[in-house]
């Protein structure tokens, strides 16, 4: 019965596979350079193609100079995942037994939702996103479908959570949300967003944060999940550390190694995902990695440090074109008119 199983998961992958290039072979025509450019609240998205690739990112319409990158793809290999730290993130398949349902708050150019879809045909991916030029470019340009196993919601990820019902539970949440300056709202870095995230979460569920080496809060916001989370372990790419918050049993390295073993066999994802696993340090290392760990703050609502708020993009640009009623792209929660469309009618950020 196993066999048949696998032979019928395999049976649709192929076909699945197939009309993923399906949807990409269009863009095989495309010349090289830019082939999106759109302004979107306080960015722009732009899509750059070189040759097979394709990199979407968000330009800063005040500081051009920034430019984060949020989502690579291979035109020759659209399940291959080129960000190291995207191949990290698909470690969280390693704590559920068995995995159900799983939520992406930031969708980007959806390649975890994509590759949950591909590879687990009865997991269903909720994903949500406040930028909704940045699904459509998604959905155009990175051969993304929706369908009755994968939606996205156009909302704050922090209320979509606390809207959601938390039955039936998600077996892995993962939050990767950033601004093109690589600013993180702080309303989904505090201990409370955690505790929404844990409330969602099945007995046996993980929480996987993206978070930016180079965040100036990044002990904070460690030291900040560590309250909520018994069980972390955080695996260090370049430029990147991916944090894995369970809700249920702790992993030994070795044990998550040999996990991780057994899903690439299974699988045989395009990508190594042993490579990221012998890079995941536990939690317990964390106070020799992570300079001032154990002094720094846990960020709780309502009380920021004063100085967070210092790498928000300017919200005033001749460009911005947010709709009053959309969620504002600080993620504050609050919808654009109330928060920063005010300020950018008053002409002050």
């Amino acid at each position: 019965m196993h066999k048949n199983k696998q032979a019928a998961q395999k049976a649709w992958q192929a076909k699945n596979l197939a009309a993923i290039k399906q949807r990409l072979d269009w863009l095989r025509d495309q010349p090289d350079g830019i082939i999106f450019f759109e302004p979107s609240g306080v960015h722009f998205i732009v899509v750059i193609k070189d040759k097979s690739r394709l990199r979407l990112g968000l330009l800063e319409q005040a500081n051009p100079r920034t430019n984060l990158t949020q989502s690579w793809l291979d035109l020759d290999d659209p399940l291959y995942l080129p960000a190291f730290y995207t191949q990290a993130a698909m470690l969280g398949l390693v704590w559920p037994d068995e995995l159900k349902r799983a939520c992406v708050i930031g969708f980007g150019g959806g390649r975890i939702p994509m590759l949950l879809h591909h590879y687990l045909p009865e997991v269903v991916v909720e994903c949500a996103d406040i930028d909704p030029l940045m699904v459509d470019a998604a959905l155009k340009l990175f051969g993304l479908q929706i369908d009755d196993r994968l939606s996205v919601a156009i909302q704050d990820g922090r209320e979509y959570l606390a809207q959601r019902n938390p039955n039936p539970p998600c077996d892995l949440i993962f939050v990767d949300v950033f601004l093109g300056n690589g600013y993180t709202p702080y309303r989904l870095a505090t201990k409370e967003f955690y505790n929404l995230c844990l409330s969602h979460l099945s007995k046996e569920g993980a929480l996987i944060v993206n978070i930016l080496d180079s965040d100036p809060f990044y002990a904070e916001k460690m030291k900040t999940i560590q309250t909520v989370f018994e069980h972390i372990c955080v695996c260090v790419t370049a430029g990147n550390s991916v944090i894995f918050a369970a809700r249920g049993q702790s992993l030994a390295e070795a044990e998550l190694i040999n996990r991780a073993e057994a899903l690439q066999e299974y699988h045989q994802f395009s990508f190594s995902l042993v490579n990221r696993a012998v890079q995941v340090k536990a939690g317990s290392t964390l106070s020799e990695r992570v300079t001032n760990l154990d002094q720094a703050q846990i960020f709780i609502d309502g009380a920021p440090p004063i100085s967070y708020f210092d790498y928000l993009p300017s919200f005033n640009t001749a460009f911005n074109t947010v709709a009053p009623n959309h969620p504002c792209p600080c993620g504050s929660g609050k919808i654009f008119e109330q928060c920063h469309g005010r300020k950018a009618a008053t002409g002050r950020d």
